[in-house]
């Protein structure tokens, strides 16, 4: 990038210097009118050749249209056909979530929910009958883990003792 830099400001430079040169020779020897002429000619083919450059690059950027048009036909088609398989997916899962839903609450209601409340209401009486029958006393369930931490922490101790540390 550096060197095309550097290339462009010497063909600058030296385009420069000949024109400043030709102007003030043409100036000396009278022949400024000449050079005018000669300066309008080549302004009138640059810009010919600049025209003609415009026109070359619209057809091309025609043709890199029309070519991103074709491939984007069976891209767009392939799209489709991907959204509606994805659609079809999202369709077949939603069913899906809904039976099972439904299953759930099915067996929740008909099968497990009686039978977690037969259950309860056993222990509820068995319960209640050590309490008035006198063959045990309450405990709230508070009672009942600490009671379990210490058996836990007694066989904890005594593995540790059995083992010599």
């Amino acid at each position: 990038m550096q060197k095309a830099k550097n290339f462009a400001i010497i063909i600058g430079a030296v385009v420069g210097v000949v024109l400043v040169g030709g102007v003030v020779l043409a100036t000396i020897f009278g022949k400024l009118p000449e050079l005018l002429y000669i300066v309008l000619i080549v302004l009138a083919l640059l810009l010919v050749a600049g025209t003609i450059y415009q026109i070359y690059s619209v057809y091309k950027l025609y043709r890199t249209i029309k070519l991103v048009q074709d491939e984007m036909k069976p891209l767009m088609g392939s799209l489709n056909e991907t959204l509606n398989i994805v659609k079809d997916t999202a369709k077949t899962a939603g069913n899906t979530v809904s039976t099972i839903g439904t299953a759930t609450k099915f067996t929740s209601e008909l099968a497990l929910g009686p039978g977690v409340r037969t259950v309860a209401g056993v222990m509820a009486a068995q319960e209640m009958g050590r309490v008035f029958l006198g063959k045990g006393r309450t405990r709230s369930r508070a009672d009942e883990r600490r009671k379990q931490q210490m058996e836990a922490m007694a066989a904890a101790n005594a593995s540790l003792d059995g083992r010599g540390e």
